[in-house]
């Protein structure tokens, strides 16, 4: 407990926990849309979202793409790409959803020290929790899973074993991901993400499915369970 005592604003708690006084500070992430050069980049960056800009009556002001390809900036202060404030809204499509997240950064200090992290977006407020509250924020949870980078790989190869391949090449899994994300293979598809129909067409249709030369590969095809293939063999 030396390092807890050791900041002015903290102090030890039943000998176990150190309790420590913090600081909310709102501060702006980009001072100019030259400094983005990306979606991808603005998803990294900015984790607090913010409403339709166009809700409001005549409140914001459309400043167009300000040469940041796909997206809309808009603001209520200023008219300038290049002089961008707190209350600045970039608004996108992003894997065929509706972004609209606030150019600001919420962090939480510990006073007289050098530790912080960033405050975590809520929607249940802890003094007045609503129903709706709880809603929205289950809403952000599956969206945070299903928009991660990781989840059309990870669905990609459970799927492709499903359909009879255990070991499935980073290639053929990179291809079946690819057309989910895009929602696109061929012909099949409708261009959304997330799109089975696409995955399902990427997985029946590719070459490492239908070449018959991979079946002298004893490493292709479909390994049984191993109680599935215990109980055949005694069927014999």
């Amino acid at each position: 407990m030396s390092d807890c005592l050791a900041i002015p604003s903290c102090e030890v708690h039943g000998e176990e926990y150190c309790i420590c006084d913090t600081d909310t500070t709102e501060t702006l992430v980009y001072s100019s849309a030259s400094q983005v050069s990306s979606i991808d980049q603005l998803m990294s960056e900015l984790h607090i979202g913010s409403v339709d800009p166009a809700s409001f009556d005549d409140i914001y002001t459309d400043l167009g793409s300000c040469n940041i390809v796909g997206v809309i900036v808009y603001s209520k202060t200023i008219d300038n790409c290049d002089n961008l404030q707190e209350d600045a809204i970039f608004a996108f499509e992003w894997n065929s959803k509706q972004f609209y997240l606030q150019n600001s950064k919420s962090t939480v200090s510990i006073p007289q020290s050098n530790h912080s992290f960033r405050n975590p977006v809520q929607f249940i407020s802890l003094a007045d929790p609503e129903v709706r509250d709880a809603y929205h924020e289950t809403d952000e949870v599956l969206d945070s899973l299903f928009y991660h980078p990781s989840h059309p790989p990870f669905l990609a190869v459970r799927m492709i074993q499903r359909f009879g391949v255990s070991n499935p090449s980073p290639n053929f899994v990179e291809r079946v991901a690819t057309a989910y994300k895009t929602g696109s293979y061929g012909q099949f598809g409708a261009g959304t993400y997330g799109d089975l129909g696409a995955m399902t067409a990427a997985i029946l249709l590719d070459d490492e499915s239908r070449a018959l030369v991979l079946d002298t590969d004893q490493s292709h095809g479909h390994l049984r369970e191993p109680l599935i293939k215990v109980t055949s063999l005694f069927r014999r």
